[in-house]
């Protein structure tokens, strides 16, 4: 008998291939043991993405600074946590398109009727159009956003050599597709009600400051003086990089669609 993933030679009392940790399956597929590798895979308590889960919440340190010194086996890799982000965030466009398209407008936050101004309405109507490009190409934007991030942290960090651009990049991989999972699925169980959504998406950047200072605080070791000073530079080049996003879209929306003229009375 011979594995089927890297065609080791095995006994027959092996469960498990020696050379490349594969389980030796000697069943036909049915749907009772497709369900069963299903929930043995993401529910049992050695899974690695439960683990990298919560290991990111309480030693985030352990977790990404592991894998750039090389631990590899223990949690699960950047990149799959990275697809595991986008999957809930695609689940999530999906489910706000198809049954609640109006979720994300917040009309609640409006006047209505003759007393709402034109300038209320123009940004009421450019808030919806903004979220509906956010939702839709929410992919897209994660993947963009993160090369910036690694910058400006290899930035905040200039004075401290221990991580190079590149283990940036892993770091705000793992901690950008953290939250991502966390917000979306706060979404996906907030979406029915469009007001509590809304103050979702309002601790929602409360909390991504405080996760990046948390992980940046666990990696680099840093005094609590540290910690604020490094959080206000932080602040400061993602203010700068987040206006500059803002007006690029606003210039493109202006030149590229008809978005404003869909707002003209």
């Amino acid at each position: 008998m011979e594995c089927k993933n890297c065609h080791t030679n095995l006994r027959t009392d092996f469960s498990y291939c020696p050379d490349c940790g594969a389980k030796v399956i000697r069943n036909r597929l049915t749907v009772k043991n497709l369900i069963s590798d299903a929930t043995e895979r993401f529910f049992n308590v050695d899974n690695t993405f439960l683990i990298t889960f919560k290991h990111l919440f309480t030693k985030p340190d352990e977790v990404i600074g592991g894998y750039i010194n090389g631990v590899r086996r223990k949690y699960l890799n950047p990149i799959s946590y990275f697809t595991i982000a986008i999957t809930f965030g695609g689940l999530f466009a999906y489910v706000y398109s198809e049954f609640f398209p109006n979720a994300l407008d917040f009309d609640f936050l409006y006047k209505s009727g003759d007393s709402i101004t034109e300038a209320e309405k123009l940004g009421q109507d450019f808030q919806k159009q903004w979220n509906a490009y956010l939702i839709k190409y929410q992919s897209l934007f994660y993947m963009a956003m993160l090369p910036f991030l690694a910058l400006i942290s290899r930035l905040v960090f200039i004075n401290k050599k221990q991580f190079n651009l590149s283990e940036h990049f892993v770091i705000n991989i793992y901690a950008y597709s953290h939250l991502s999972i966390i917000i979306n699925i706060a979404y996906l169980l907030t979406i029915w009600n469009s007001k509590i959504i809304y103050y979702v998406s309002m601790g929602n950047m409360i909390f991504q400051i405080g996760f990046f200072t948390w992980v940046f605080y666990k990696l680099f070791n840093l005094t609590i003086k540290q910690t604020i000073l490094k959080l206000f530079l932080f602040l400061i080049l993602i203010g700068i990089l987040f206006t500059i996003i803002t007006i690029g879209i606003g210039i493109y929306l202006a030149f590229f669609t008809d978005t404003f003229q869909k707002m003209a009375p």
